[in-house]
């Protein structure tokens, strides 16, 4: 007599291995996938559908603003069963003890995170971070279980020119027979071909032309839909130009708000099949393309595999019935997931700012043309010549005033404080398309570096945004100066991430977001392009603590055009 296993699931089976469509019964027995037909069970599941448990190709949890236990417990229902996922926030505050700090989280959480060991940390020297992660640290972290390989590469010029310590840590992810990922957005020239040598991966596609040339160049093109950069549509065609195993379907970010009411990678694969997408073929790029890119034992159905499944009542719209991890059925429903998280606190230091801190002095007449940074969404800037005015009112010492916002083209002043306990040295500079009607907005949320940016209509709002956000400890705050209040998401975990729970957040989220469009916030991807808005390792211009950067150069320029 044969002994009962654990668990007998029947259904219509989507065979990624074979990219068919098998009416099947899987026999599970200790968490593991072991055969295939009718055996005796202690328990019988039925499903219209059943698909290996979800993949996440790229993302990074801190951008959901809470602990890797409470993502888990969002997307897991949704059949997310594993994600990829780049702590280089984490350790862009913290270094390599936060990302150590921050993984150990994940024992609390049914979900299998899998972390690429942080490149790029600083992301370049133009910025001041709080944390940096070398050659030696990467080759140690590259050593966790967790690690599956060497995180988005961002600093394309070092990689191109031969710098030595980039190459250190490419290196110790190939002797470690490990995946290095990219992170190569707008290339397309011969820069790729040498790119290629070195990378595997790219998710920062924008454009069908972009996608089509780094999957000719041999790269895995990872399809993004997340909650600030939607480029799936614009992507979609090249399933039928390519061969779609090299094709994965990554989020990048997802919003806490997303993740609780929508889940996480599963959107991307709707979205997909919406798009035409044969379903075998969608599932497969959120499934056995990831784990084959990253050598996971998981993300597909055949004996020797983790018994990860996904019970679906329907397949194209994802219509989740149950959700199995390692054998265990519906893993979260019982759960409740800790708010606390290993992550230290109390990295928001700077001392107290006032308004002249935050503004550009200027001896002479107005107006005066500046370098203004535009705000166009999906990350994207565009350079932009404006005129300002000199506010001459109460001018600095030496100086015959300061420039200030010119409302009437949208191009208001912005500041990046670094908060990192550091230099702590601000960057002035002006941002345009916002969209403000008066009040200000900020963050401690500002990748890579994560030091605290501020924009607002006055240098006065602005100073009231910054200051509150160093009284509590980081997060995203609005300030309306009609009501004389202010809004806020507190993020006390590295300034990062909130210590309340998911639905707390999700509320105080949604918060501040109303408050922002109430002072007229408009720009494509809401307050969350904010916190893009210091990240100098994509085009074209970007404000940094350290000065207005200009990316493609490399270098510093001056905001005042002489």
């Amino acid at each position: 007599m044969i002994d009962p296993v654990d668990l007998l699931v029947k259904g219509t089976v989507v065979d990624v291995t074979t990219g068919s469509f098998e009416d099947r019964a899987i026999a599970v027995d200790d968490g593991e996938i072991v055969g295939f037909g009718e055996h005796p069970a202690s328990r019988v599941l039925e499903a219209a559908y059943v698909t290996p448990g979800l993949i996440d190709a790229h993302t990074h949890i801190e951008a959901s603003m809470v602990t890797i236990p409470q993502y888990g417990e969002a997307v897991v229902p949704h059949g997310v069963t594993s994600v990829i996922h780049d702590p280089h926030e984490i350790a862009n505050v913290l270094g390599p003890a936060g990302v150590r700090n921050f993984g150990a989280d994940a024992d609390s959480t049914p979900l299998k995170p899998r972390m690429t060991v942080p490149s790029s940390v600083p992301a370049t020297p133009l910025q001041d971070a709080g944390g940096s992660v070398d050659a030696a640290a990467v080759d140690d972290l590259l050593a966790v279980d967790q690690a599956v390989a060497l995180g988005e590469v961002m600093d394309l010029p070092a990689v191109l020119n031969g710098d030595e310590e980039i190459h250190t840590k490419i290196t110790a992810a190939r002797d470690h027979g490990l995946t290095v990922d990219g992170h190569i957005p707008g290339v397309t020239d011969a820069s790729l071909q040498d790119l290629a040598r070195y990378l595997d991966t790219d998710h920062e596609s924008v454009t069908l032309d972009e996608a089509r040339a780094k999957a000719d160049a041999g790269f895995r093109v990872y399809l993004r839909e997340g909650s600030t950069s939607k480029n799936l549509e614009a992507l979609v065609d090249i399933v039928e130009e390519v061969d779609t195993r090299r094709l994965s379907l990554c989020t990048d970010d997802r919003s806490v708000v997303d993740i609780l009411e929508n889940g996480g990678i599963n959107e991307a694969v709707q979205k997909a099949m919406e798009l035409g997408v044969a379903p075998v073929t969608a599932v497969q790029m959120a499934t056995l393309n990831t784990a084959e890119a990253y050598d996971l034992p998981f993300g597909r159905i055949e004996p020797g595999a983790p018994a990860d499944l996904v019970l679906l009542s329907e397949l194209e719209s994802w219509s989740v019935e149950h959700v199995i991890i390692d054998g265990v059925v519906d893993p979260t429903a019982d759960s409740t997931p800790p708010n606390r998280s290993a992550v230290a606190t109390d990295t928001v230091t700077f001392d107290p700012v006032d308004p002249s801190d935050l503004a550009i002095e200027h001896t002479g007449s107005g107006p005066v043309e500046v370098r203004v940074e535009s705000a166009i969404g999906s990350f994207r800037t565009e350079r932009r010549i404006a005129t300002v005015p000199v506010d001459t009112s109460d001018p600095p010492a030496g100086t015959d005033g300061v420039l200030v916002s010119n409302c009437e083209a949208d191009v208001l002043p912005m500041a990046v404080i670094e908060r990192h306990g550091g230099p702590g040295n601000v960057g002035c500079g002006f941002v345009h398309n916002l969209g403000l009607e008066r009040g200000a907005i900020g963050t401690t949320v500002a990748h890579d570096a994560h030091n605290c940016i501020v924009a607002g209509v006055s240098h006065t709002a602005i100073v009231t945004v910054a200051n509150h956000l160093r009284e509590v400890d980081g997060g995203i705050a609005v300030f309306d100066p009609v009501s004389d209040a202010l809004t806020t998401l507190p993020l006390p975990v590295a300034g990062l991430i909130s210590d309340a729970p998911i639905d707390e957040t999700a509320n105080s989220f949604e918060a501040v977001v109303e408050a922002a469009a109430d002072i007229g916030l408009s720009v494509p991807g809401g307050i969350l392009e904010l916190t893009y808005l210091a990240l100098e390792v994509i085009p074209t211009d970007r404000l940094t603590n350290n000065g207005l950067v200009d990316v493609e150069a490399g270098e510093y320029v001056d905001v005042v055009v002489e």
